[in-house]
């Protein structure tokens, strides 16, 4: 992949390439560019390069130090799954510094658990609130810390 470099003034280097789209990708990412005021293509594919790395980057080596949240949206009429994400918490207090439950309906509610350390602990941490297999969705919204 061939790519033109540039040393800004702080030392950051800036890479040039040219990337392919087909037209209806980039007129939709062109309008979403308009409407949110973002001044230029390479301000918005950096954005969106930064998302990508964001979403998946942890769930790779394993090494990398991230942070963020893992979502769990569950109802609280399941007989002991509270206890259970509870009970999965406490196995993993070294990297959850703190939790927020939210009421989100009379039977469904919204657990954000805070997190930060190795994405290997993370992901193990997010498997096993799977493994208790009674929440309606766990998404883990994770980044890199650099």
């Amino acid at each position: 992949m061939g790519a033109a470099r540039k040393v800004s003034r702080n030392r950051k280097v800036t890479v040039k390439t040219g990337v392919s789209f087909p037209a209806e990708l980039l007129e939709n990412f062109d309008k979403i560019l308009r409407e949110m005021g973002i001044a230029s293509r390479s301000q918005g594919l950096q954005e969106a390069i930064r998302a990508f790395i964001t979403v998946n980057s942890w769930r790779l080596s394993g090494r990398e130090n991230v942070a963020g949240v893992i979502m769990v949206h569950y109802s609280h009429d399941v007989k002991g799954l509270e206890e259970d994400l509870t009970d999965v918490q406490h196995d993993f207090m070294d990297i959850i510094p703190s939790a927020l439950h939210l009421h989100l309906t009379e039977e469904d509610c919204l657990l954000v658990i805070i997190v930060k350390g190795a994405a290997s602990r993370i992901r193990h941490l997010s498997d096993r609130i799977r493994s208790v297999g009674k929440a309606k969705q766990v998404l883990p919204i994770l980044t890199p810390i650099y």
